[in-house]
């Protein structure tokens, strides 16, 4: 009896923190933000998303990450940037972002490894790749591992 009294406890303490999680999060929609682009109000064949669409979403995540991110929210920006990513996984400026967070919130290694697939995913451009090689010598130092930071800082400096 006292078993089962404990247990429904916990599960009503867990949901009503889950709740209070999900009141302290505002959402702003898409069309009240003061976004450059604009959706057109023509709706996509078979109720599928645009790219204009899915760009305004992208780009309103990003926003709210940074604002988070700001006050001190990291975790919240976190969750921000990985629903972006769910929307569009080979995006390598949302992968820089989820690094950078992940440093603030000094997981050295979810840092290097997402620094590291952003590289993959940006391909040619040379200044976020640069930054990026930067962060993961930074998280390879935090780690003690300055034989790795100097590989980094050395494949930084061959971006530049």
């Amino acid at each position: 009896m006292k078993m089962s009294l404990i247990l429904v406890f916990l599960i009503f303490l867990i949901s009503a923190c889950a709740e209070q999680t999900r009141k302290s999060l505002v959402l702003i929609p898409i069309e009240e933000r003061k976004i450059s682009a604009k959706i057109e109000n023509k709706s996509a064949p078979n109720n599928k998303v645009t790219n204009n669409e899915q760009s305004l979403v992208i780009i309103a995540l990003l926003e709210d990450s940074d604002r988070l991110s700001r006050q001190g929210q990291s975790i919240k920006a976190a969750a921000t940037i990985e629903r972006a990513l769910r929307i569009e996984p080979r995006n390598g400026l949302l992968w820089q972002r989820l690094s950078k967070v992940r440093f603030q919130q000094q997981q050295w290694k979810q840092s290097i490894a997402m620094a590291k697939k952003s590289n993959v995913l940006l391909k040619s451009n040379r200044k976020m790749k640069s930054e990026n090689w930067n962060l993961i010598a930074e998280a390879y130092e935090k780690l003690g591992e300055y034989s790795k930071a100097d590989e980094a800082r050395n494949k930084y400096s061959k971006q530049d």
